[in-house]
C-alpha cells in the first residue's frame, strides 16, 4: 500500500471538524462512496446525512471514499494499491457494504472506475461469497437506476431517514446467521424501497421498447420510493466542516423538502412530494450547534421562499450572530427583508432561474413568473446594493423557437438597464452571468415522453445568446457542454441494456465517442426518441406515489400553450 496516498488521506483528516470514528468490533462496516472528488463530494448534503445516518446505527459503522484526483489514480495504479476507506485506511474489499451515494448521472462511470480500483468485480453476477455488497442510492436511483442494473446489488430507492436502518438491521441480523448471498439480497427485497434488479425479468419488442418487466415468484412489484412524514424527527445538517471543501466554512442546513411550484421539467418538484417543512422550533437545535462549527449557515430547500417562517428563521440567525446564505431565490419570493439579510451577510451575488426569456415557455413548463416580477426582484437587488447577478435558463424546451431564445438576449438587456436606472450609474455595479444548460427530459415529469433537442441546434442556440450579447459591457456567458447534456439524457432515460455503453466507456478509459462507435446499442435511440404514452418505460416499476394519468394530463395541459 501506497504510503504516499495514506499520507494525503491523513492530511485531509487533519483538517476536518466532526469526523466520525468508531470501532469496527461485530458491527456491519460500510463504504459510503461518492463518485466524484473528495471536495465535491463533501459539499454535497445528502452524502453527508448518510453517513450520519449509517454511523448514528449502534451496529453499524460508516467510512467514506471519493475518486482520487487524477495524480492519485496514478500512484494507485503505480502501487497496485487497492482503493481504502478515508478514515482508516482499510481496503473497500473488507467492508461488508459498499454503497454509492449518486446525484449526477454523468458520474456513473465513476462507479466502475472506483469497483475496479477496489478489486471489486464490476457486475452482480461476477460477485461470488466473500465480496461486498455492492448498494446505491440517491436522486438519481429513484429516478431510474435501470443503466447501473447490471453493476449494483440492491438500491434503497428514497429517503434515506428511515429506509436506510431498516435495511441495516436486517443486514446485522442475517450476518450474524452467516446467510449466503443470494438468500441476503432476496430477503432485502422485503423492505419497502430496496430493489434488488436481479429479481426482475425484462423483455423487449422487435422496435427496441420494452416488452415486459416482471418479478420473480415472492418479489414486490411496483418498488415504492420511500419518504418520510415529519421531516422534525430527522435533522439534516452538515455533519464534517473543511477549508479544503466546496463551501468550506459553511453550515448546510435542510429547512425544507419539495416544491409547490410542480414545474414539469423539474424531477426534485415531483418526486420529493408531499412538500414538508422544518418547524423553526426544529431547526433552532441545529442552527445552535452550526453556528459553533460555522458562523455562516447555508439554508438549503428546493423553494428557500415558500418556508412560512423563512424570515423567522433569517432572523433567529442573526440574533445568534451568524450570516445566511442561500443558493437561488425566485423572483416572486424576494423581499427587501430577505436581501438585507443577505447583504449583511456578506452575499455579493443573487442567483435567479428565470428558466427561459420567453413568458409563453414559462407558462408551458409551468415556472409562472412574468417579467414584470423579474423586474421588480431586480430593481430590489439594486437598490439592497448586492452587486451581482445570475440568470439560469434552459435551451431546448419543448416547442422552443429562435423568437424564445431572442427573448432570452432582450431580457437580459432589460435586466441590465433596470439595474443602470436604479443605482444612476452608467455601467452596472458589478456582472450578469447567464448560465445555460440543455434542458434534459427526466423521468416522472410530464416531459418524461420528450426528445432532447438536436445537439447542433443547442449549440447554434448558444452561439446566438453569445452574438447577441457580445457587445454587452459586464455579461458574462457560461454554458454546459451539450455533449455532457446529452450523455445525462442517455443516463437518465435508459434502460440495462445501456450497462454495455458504461462497460465500454470504463474500457475506452472515459472516452465517450470511441465507446458510443464500439457497442452495438444506438444511443440516439434513448435521447432523441419520442416516447409514447402506452410504451413501458424503464423506471415505471417505481411507485412515486405519482399518477401517470396526472402526468399525462400536465404534458397535454402544456400542448394547449405551444
Amino acid at each position: 500500500m501506497s504510503w504516499k496516498l495514506k499520507e494525503k488521506a491523513r492530511g485531509l483528516l487533519s483538517q476536518e471538524k466532526g469526523t466520525i470514528i468508531k470501532p469496527w468490533g461485530g458491527k456491519i462496516s460500510v463504504a459510503l462512496i461518492f463518485p466524484n472528488y473528495y471536495h465535491v463530494g463533501m459539499a454535497n448534503l445528502g452524502f453527508q446525512i448518510v453517513y450520519r445516518i449509517i454511523n448514528d446505527h449502534p451496529q453499524a459503522v460508516c467510512e467514506r471514499a471519493f475518486l482520487p484526483q487524477p495524480a492519485e489514480l496514478l500512484e494507485f495504479q503505480r502501487s497496485s494499491t487497492p482503493l481504502f476507506s478515508l478514515e482508516s485506511q482499510t481496503p473497500l474489499q473488507q467492508f461488508d457494504i459498499i454503497a454509492f451515494s449518486l446525484s449526477f448521472e454523468n458520474d456513473y462511470p465513476n462507479v466502475l472506475t472506483l469497483l475496479d480500483l477496489a478489486r471489486i468485480p464490476l457486475r452482480s453476477f461476477q460477485r461470488k461469497e466473500g465480496y461486498p455488497l455492492v448498494c446505491a442510492g440517491g436522486i438519481t436511483t429513484f429516478l431510474n437506476p435501470e443503466p447501473l442494473a447490471e453493476f449494483i446489488d440492491f438500491f434503497a430507492l428514497g429517503e434515506a431517514e428511515e429506509l436506510v436502518p431498516e435495511w441495516l438491521n436486517l443486514l446485522y441480523e442475517l450476518k450474524a446467521k452467516k446467510v449466503l448471498r443470494r438468500e441476503i439480497l432476496k430477503q432485502l427485497t422485503q423492505v419497502e424501497g430496496v430493489y434488488v434488479p436481479q429479481f426482475y425479468s425484462i423483455t423487449y419488442n422487435e422496435d427496441g421498447t420494452i416488452a415486459s418487466f416482471s418479478p420473480k415468484k415472492g418479489i414486490p412489484y411496483p418498488v415504492k420510493r420511500r419518504w418520510i412524514k415529519n421531516l422534525n424527527n430527522y435533522p439534516a445538517h452538515s455533519v464534517i466542516s473543511s477549508p479544503t471543501i466546496e463551501l468550506g466554512g459553511m453550515f448546510l442546513l435542510e429547512i425544507g423538502r419539495g416544491c409547490s411550484f410542480g414545474c414539469r421539467f423539474c424531477a426534485a418538484g415531483w418526486i420529493y412530494r408531499p412538500v414538508r417543512f422544518r418547524s423553526l422550533n426544529a431547526l433552532e437545535e441545529s442552527l445552535s450547534a452550526g453556528l459553533i462549527q460555522d458562523n455562516k449557515i447555508g439554508l438549503v430547500s428546493a423553494a428557500i421562499g415558500d418556508h412560512p417562517k423563512l424570515k423567522a428563521i433569517c432572523q433567529l440567525i442573526r440574533d445568534k450572530g451568524g450570516k445566511i446564505s442561500v443558493s437561488s431565490l425566485r423572483a416572486n419570493a424576494i423581499t427587501p427583508e430577505l436581501l438585507t439579510a443577505l447583504k449583511e451577510s456578506g452575499h455579493q451575488s443573487i442567483t435567479m432561474a428565470p428558466e427561459t426569456g420567453s413568458e409563453r415557455l414559462r407558462r408551458l413548463i409551468r415556472k409562472n413568473i412574468t417579467d414584470e416580477e423579474i423586474f421588480a426582484a431586480v430593481e430590489l437587488i439594486a437598490l439592497i446594493g448586492i452587486p451581482n447577478l445570475r440568470l439560469y435558463f434552459l435551451l431546448g424546451l419543448p416547442s422552443e423557437t429562435i423568437a424564445d431564445i431572442d427573448q432570452i438576449i432582450s431580457l437580459t438587456k432589460k435586466i441590465k438597464h433596470t439595474i443602470i436606472k436604479q443605482v444612476k450609474k452608467k455601467n452596472l455595479p458589478g456582472t450578469i452571468t447567464l448560465s445555460l444548460s440543455p434542458f434534459v427530459p427526466k423521468p416522472f415529469t410530464p416531459f418524461q415522453w420528450v426528445a432532447f433537442e438536436n445537439l447542433g441546434v443547442l449549440n447554434q442556440k448558444i452561439k446566438h445568446i453569445q452574438n447577441g450579447l457580445k457587445n454587452e459591457r459586464q455579461i458574462i456567458i457560461t454554458y454546459d457542454l451539450p455533449k455532457w447534456s446529452y450523455i445525462q439524457a442517455l443516463l437518465s432515460r435508459s434502460d440495462r441494456r445501456a450497462s454495455k455503453i458504461l462497460l465500454e466507456v470504463h474500457k475506452k478509459n472515459g472516452n465517450w465517442n470511441k465507446a458510443l462507435q464500439e457497442t452495438d446499442i444506438n444511443p440516439d435511440f434513448y435521447v432523441y426518441r419520442h416516447r409514447e404514452f402506452n410504451e413501458i418505460l424503464p423506471w415505471d416499476f417505481i411507485d412515486q406515489g405519482i399518477k401517470k394519468e396526472t402526468l399525462i394530463s400536465e404534458y397535454h395541459q402544456a400542448l394547449t400553450l405551444i
